[in-house]
């Protein structure tokens, strides 16, 4: 019982901690949201970007927190150096919070990235449904714009080989369909050199970059930093 509830105070405390962090990012993205549904002509339209905003910032959201808890874990096991000793990965009870928390960080980044295609279509005022990335290339495809040509190659740069993007969808359909990352180190396990904490806070900076990127885009307002 005292585990369960020293658990939930934690996990309070982090979920408060990241949504004062992330605050000013997703009001000013939000509030560019409502003011641009306010400058066009359909009301059903603007309401279903402002449902999707609030998706995608949902989703942002969720990245933030589950890279919380993988710092916390961090200096939680930093003066950890008992080596793992396991001959499969799910004895690994050393690392098996780090792996935990680093599938949901990119699979919740999979799916914000997912987010953004949908309502990168709305705004460009297609409302069908939109049935994953190839689908999303054929629908951009057909619209005329200059607009569209601006979100389409926003999401080729993000998904191109090497790209942080890429590597997320990569490393989710690893995870999901074939297999898990398999722990890299003789303490705390790494990947691509980098431990999970390092690695996944590398990739919010560019989602956080990219969710910029992607307003003035989208809603034709410049980011104000501050």
């Amino acid at each position: 019982m005292y585990f369960s509830i020293n658990m939930e105070t934690n996990f309070i405390e982090i979920s408060n901690k990241v949504q004062n962090d992330t605050r000013l990012a997703c009001t000013k993205f939000y509030k560019n949201a409502e003011l641009y549904t306010t400058e066009i002509n359909s009301d059903l339209l603007g309401k279903k970007i402002i449902s999707q905003t609030d998706s995608l910032l949902f989703k942002f959201i969720s990245v933030a927190t589950n890279l919380e808890f993988l710092w916390q874990i961090h200096y939680i096991k930093k003066d950890k150096l008992e080596k793992q000793k396991h001959t499969a990965e799910w004895q690994n009870n050393l690392s098996l919070t780090d792996l935990m928390y680093f599938e949901s960080v990119v699979i919740q980044l999979r799916a914000f990235i997912d987010f953004s295609q949908k309502l990168s279509c709305s705004v460009l005022e297609y409302t069908k449904p939109v049935d994953g990335t190839k689908d999303f290339y054929k629908i951009l495809s057909k619209i005329n714009s200059q607009k569209a040509r601006k979100v389409e190659s926003k999401f080729s740069e993000i998904m191109s080989e090497n790209s942080w993007g890429s590597s997320v969808k990569s490393i989710r359909d690893k995870i999901t369909h074939y297999d898990i990352v398999k722990t890299k180190s003789e303490f705390r396990p790494t990947i691509q050199g980098k431990s999970y904490e390092r690695f996944c806070q590398d990739l919010e900076n560019d989602m956080f970059v990219f969710l910029t990127e992607l307003q003035l885009i989208l809603f034709e307002k410049e980011w104000v930093s501050g």
